[in-house]
Parts: C-alpha cells; sequence; structure tokens
C-alpha cells in the first residue's frame, strides 16, 4: 500500500489499484520513437499483475508500532517475499511469459533492479527471507527460459518497460509528484536490444506531469488510479485501520502526464476536484 501523507490526511493508494494504473499505462506504450517488444501481450498482463500478491494483505493492512499504516517500502521482509510469491503464481497460472516478468520484477526489487539503478548488492547481505526468495526466483526463471525459449533482447527489453511504468505510477501516487519533485526512468528501451534512454519526470500541475521524451501514444495520457483518504490518526491495530478504510469513499486521483512540448506553458486540460472533494 503506498501511503502518502497530505493536507486533506493520509492517501492510501492499494498496489492492486497502483498495477491497474500500469495497466492503463502499457496500454498507451508505444508512441513516436518506442515500438512495443513482442509478443506484447504478455508485458501488458504483467503490469496489470505484477502487485496481484498484495490483494489479501491489503484487505486488512497492517499498522506499525507508531500507530500508523504500513507504507509499502517499511513491510517485513519474510510478508514482503511472501506477497510476491503469491502473485509470482497467480501470474504464471494466467500466462507462464507474464509470470516470468513478474518474477523479474519480484527480484529486481533486491536487486537494484538487476542492475538498473546501480550494482547488485552482495546476497549475502541479505537477510535469510530475502536470499530464498532470490535463489527460488532465479531457478524457477531459467526453468521458464528452458521450456519457453523468450528471445533475450525481448526479455531484457520487457522487464525494463514494465519497470519504467512501475516507477512512473509511483512518481505520481507517492512522495516525489506531491512534493513538486522532478523524476527520472533510467534506461527505457525504445526496441529490443536498445539500450534504452532516461525519460525526465516533471511535475506541471496538481495532477499532471510531463515526460520527455513521452513513450505513449498521442500528446497526453490519463492515468487515473483509485484511493482512500482516512485520517492521519494513530490506529490502535490492523482491524481499526480496516474499519476505516472500509468507511472512506474511494476518490479518483485524476493523473494525466503529457508530452513535455504539450505541457509546456498551457493550463492542464482534464483537471478535476482534489481528493477532499473526490469524484467517487
Amino acid at each position: 500500500m503506498i501511503v502518502s501523507p497530505r493536507a486533506e490526511g493520509l492517501v492510501l493508494v492499494r498496489q492492486v489499484d497502483h498495477q491497474i494504473q500500469c495497466g492503463l499505462m502499457a496500454a498507451r506504450w508505444g508512441g513516436a520513437g518506442f515500438a512495443r517488444p513482442e509478443p506484447w501481450g504478455p508485458l501488458a498482463g504483467a503490469a496489470a499483475w505484477h502487485d496481484e500478491g498484495w490483494r489479501q494483505w491489503e484487505a486488512r493492512p497492517e499498522v506499525a508500532p507508531d500507530g500508523r499504516p504500513v507504507d509499502f517500502v517499511d513491510i517485513p521482509r519474510p510478508v514482503h517475499v511472501g506477497l510476491y510469491r503469491r502473485g509470482i503464481a497467480t501470474s504464471l497460472a494466467r500466462d507462464p511469459l507474464a509470470g516470468l516478468l513478474v518474477s523479474l520484477h519480484g527480484r529486481g526489487l533486491y536487486e537494484r533492479r538487476l542492475g538498473i539503478d546501480g550494482p547488485r548488492p552482495d546476497p549475502g547481505d541479505r537477510p535469510r527471507a530475502v536470499r530464498e526468495f532470490l535463489a527460488e526466483q532465479e531457478a524457477l526463471q531459467e526453468g521458464l527460459r528452458a521450456r519457453l525459449r523468450p528471445d533475450p533482447d525481448w526479455e531484457w527489453a520487457a522487464y525494463r518497460i514494465l519497470q519504467a511504468l512501475d516507477l512512473l505510477s509511483l512518481y505520481l501516487t507517492w512522495r516525489a509528484h506531491p512534493a513538486g519533485r522532478e523524476g527520472e526512468l533510467a534506461k527505457v528501451p525504445r526496441a529490443p536490444g536498445d539500450e534504452g534512454v532516461a525519460i525526465r519526470l516533471r511535475r506541471t500541475g496538481e495532477w499532471t506531469a510531463s515526460a520527455d521524451p513521452f513513450p505513449f501514444t498521442g500528446e497526453a495520457v490519463p492515468l487515473e488510479v483509485a484511493a482512500r483518504v482516512v485520517p492521519d490518526r494513530r490506529y490502535r491495530d490492523a482491524d481499526d485501520l480496516a474499519r476505516e478504510m472500509a468507511s472512506a469513499r474511494v476518490v479518483r486521483l485524476p493523473y494525466v502526464v503529457h508530452r513535455a512540448s504539450h505541457a509546456r506553458g498551457r493550463s492542464a486540460p482534464g483537471r478535476r476536484a482534489a481528493p477532499s472533494s473526490p469524484r467517487t
């Protein structure tokens, strides 16, 4: 669960809603200069399913010792790897190639996105639960490659696009965009075999951001995502938080990402009410 303290309270975006937003991005991927690696279906599926393992946990999310909802980066590692095991298994059952990409995603969370974010850490320095998870996923991936024979260039390009979608959603919904910070998506491939380019992200309005270069079709892509706004208070336990979330209205955060030249110097189209005056 993505937890963002804002003026109106704690804005909570569930991982299973975040992945829906990533699926919207995948549907519009392929603007000028950015080819879709084929087959595209497994990548679109991986975008829409990569956090499916969180669904049960998010029905009753945990509360930290300070009484605040546990943010996704603070969840205990043994619990975290269990969520990704479940989600990887679900994806594999739906589409084995998508499952391969979701497995790579889960592994990359502990290995600096498989080197995109810098040298991979020494596995020996990781907690036991993480070491076991990494070894398990490496073996799973080798077995899938032997059976499915994916093109290595396709696999690496598809994985990096999945990371770009994931990080763009986090840029919008977590801390960077609300704080007005710029962001960057590193090594985004324009085609299989391509080294990749950096996509620069910049806030242009309360619900808008620009991407340069722009990897989507058209001039702008709507990326609305569901969220819940709960009071920023100390919660007694998971049941207390679950009751608050169940009674909270589902609000729609109306994000739009534009081509940089399209967004510059213009009022943001499609702007809607803030979460304090939500469209439910």
